[in-house]
């Protein structure tokens, strides 16, 4: 007996095929081969979206947020909507109390019994008032006692490392130091944000600004083990490390803060990891060279730099 059967077509290329009875009710969708019902999964999956800022298409899955179709466009996105021209911007204008600047502070700050526009300012007043007040004496000393009693004192933190736990301490950001990844140790682990910054002293990391030829041993070992970490932690654990540079530490410190803050609100994404290609032009960070560290230079193109 000759099964009963259809001629359907298939949804895809929309050629006719017969399918028995039972294959016709065993399926909501109808093909003509697997690679039709390959192309139908895939279209119900992804979808054609157009990027936001340069209106290019970008095939991407529909359950995906993506609004960019590339980190270039999201950048370009982001620096428009930066300081007040952000809509969820709620800082308050009000003047530096050392140099009468006006500027934008947060208003959980403003019950604060001091405000500076930026770190100089604040410097200038401890040094020239605070510091000389029988208060900050008092204070000062009290501090001191605590240190010694509990045993405070690092004896591995830098002072580029020290300045920059207290950023993160003003900052309410939580860390750890010395984060261990089992081969390697990192100096501070963002752990609410699962982000790293590794604090690189201008000598032993070999800091390009500063040194255009590698003579001594300790830093040519240095560049080696700094390229092992890096690929170490982006292979094993997909973290990009943002890389801050005792140069920048001791005098850009307002480039550090502002890129330890892009770097957590970017979820981790740069358009570069080194604190010496930025600076800020007109309150934002812009990138103003693009020099390569030592440690992410191909081994052919470093020879070039090692004194033998």
């Amino acid at each position: 007996m000759k099964k009963m059967g259809y001629n359907v077509v298939c949804e895809v290329c929309g050629k006719i095929v017969y399918q028995t009875q039972t294959q016709y009710n065993r399926a909501k969708h109808h093909f003509c081969s697997n690679k039709c019902q390959m192309i139908f999964q895939h279209n119900e999956t992804y979808e054609d979206r157009i990027c936001e800022v340069c209106h290019g298409i970008m095939h991407v899955q529909k359950k995906s947020t993506q609004r960019f179709c590339s980190y270039k466009c999201q950048s370009e996105w982001q620096k428009t909507r930066v300081g007040i021209l952000n809509p969820q911007f709620k800082r308050e204008k009000i003047s530096c109390e050392w140099c009468d600047e006006e500027y934008y502070e947060k208003q959980y700050k403003l019950n604060t019994q001091h405000n500076f526009c930026s770190s100089k300012c604040r410097q200038d007043w401890y040094a020239n008032v605070y510091s000389k007040s029988a208060e900050w004496k008092e204070q000062s000393a009290i501090r001191a006692v605590n240190i010694l009693e509990n045993h405070c004192v690092s004896q591995t933190n830098s002072t580029p490392q020290t300045i920059i736990n207290h950023l993160l301490d003003d900052l309410s950001i939580v860390y750890v130091n010395e984060k261990n990844y089992t081969y390697y140790a990192v100096d501070n682990y963002l752990s609410d944000f699962n982000l790293i910054i590794e604090i690189m002293g201008d000598f032993w990391h070999s800091n390009p600004t500063k040194y255009k030829q590698i003579k001594y041993d300790i830093q040519k070992n240095r560049i080696g083990k700094d390229k092992s970490k890096h690929t170490y932690i982006k292979n094993n654990y997909n973290i990009e490390i943002l890389y801050l540079w005792e140069n920048d530490i001791k005098n850009n410190f307002d480039v550090c803060k502002l890129l330890i803050m892009s770097y957590i609100n970017n979820n981790g994404l740069l358009s570069n990891y080194h604190s010496f290609n930025y600076n800020i032009v007109d309150g934002s960070l812009m990138i103003v060279n693009t020099i390569i560290p030592f440690f992410e230079m191909d081994k052919n193109y470093l020879s070039q730099f090692l004194v033998v």
